[in-house]
This record gives C-alpha cells, sequence and structure tokens, in this order.
C-alpha cells in the first residue's frame, strides 16, 4: 500500500485553512499510528503537542490521560528522571577536573624547564619573576620530599643488604 506524499509548502491562498487542515491530517495519523503502537506492543502512549496558535494543548488520549501517563512513568522506580542542568553541570564540573589537573601538569613541567634554563646556566635568577620563583619552590618542595622517600627506600635496600652478608659469612 502506497502512501500519498504531503507536500509542505506555503502559499498566499487560503494559507490558514490549508494549514489546519494539514496540521489536523497529521494529527489524526499520529494519533492512530500511536494507538496502534500501544495496542501492538502493549505500552502506555501519551501525545502532547503544543500549537503556536492555540492557547492550549493537544492531548491524546485526553490531557489528564497524558498527564498520567507521564506522571507513571517518572514515579516508576527503574527510570530516574535527571534533570538536564544537574546533568550538564556534573558533566562541566568533570571537564573543569580535568582541566584543573592538565593546568597542573603543565605548570610542573614549565616549572622543570624553568629549573633546567637556570640550572644550565642558560637563564639567571635575576631574570626570573616572582610568580616562577613562587613555582620553582613548590617544584623544590616536591623534589625534595622525593629524593627523601627515595633515599629511605636506599637506606632499607642496604641495611637488607648487611643483614644477609652477616648471615652468609663464612659460607662460600
Amino acid at each position: 500500500m502506497s502512501r500519498k506524499r504531503v507536500c509542505l509548502t506555503t502559499s498566499d491562498v487560503d494559507e490558514g485553512i490549508k494549514r489546519k487542515q494539514k496540521l489536523d491530517e497529521k494529527l489524526t495519523s499520529l494519533c492512530k499510528k500511536a494507538y496502534e503502537l500501544s495496542i501492538l506492543c502493549d505500552v502506555k502512549v501519551g501525545i502532547v503537542i503544543s500549537i503556536p496558535e492555540k492557547t492550549d494543548v493537544f492531548a491524546w488520549p485526553s490531557l489528564p490521560e497524558a498527564q498520567k501517563i507521564v506522571n507513571d512513568h517518572i514515579a516508576f522506580p527503574k527510570h530516574k528522571v535527571t534533570i538536564h542542568n544537574n546533568f550538564l553541570q556534573s558533566i562541566v564540573e568533570k571537564r573543569e577536573e580535568e582541566v584543573r589537573k592538565v593546568e597542573e601538569t603543565l605548570e610542573k613541567m614549565e616549572m622543570e624547564n624553568l629549573f633546567n634554563e637556570i640550572f644550565k646556566g642558560n637563564k639567571l635568577l635575576n631574570e626570573v619573576n616572582v610568580g616562577e620563583i613562587k613555582g620553582l619552590l613548590k617544584l623544590i618542595d616536591v623534589k625534595r620530599v622525593q629524593f627523601e622517600q627515595r633515599k629511605i627506600q636506599v637506606n632499607e635496600v642496604v641495611a637488607n643488604n648487611n643483614v644477609g652478608e652477616e648471615n652468609n659469612v663464612g659460607h662460600p
């Protein structure tokens, strides 16, 4: 069965009447398909359409029934309705956290580069601004902590080796 295609062009002659007729045809077709879908799939179907020229809305099967379908869907425990703003806010917060981490990594790399430039003698300390000095101080603190941790690890390895050598004294 072939369908007749409805052309959606506008004309000057009886534009309002033709548009209203097309809208009515489309709504009738849509309601028929919704009814068939509800029977074939055993689901609840409701349609709510806001028409700009009218102050009220079109609802199928009726406005209270459509509202009941939406309320039942929202109240059903398996369905979690996420408010769009909250969803977007969570995405924004994740992106801000990623940006913050990238900025921290970039600042650390810049400070390491600056430290290496000063160490090599390519840049003098009097050429460094206050912000860069603060960054260098943070970098030095981090490196000092890493150095202390590494020192503890090396001392533990040396102590373990010494204990092993004492146990092997006199044995080939």
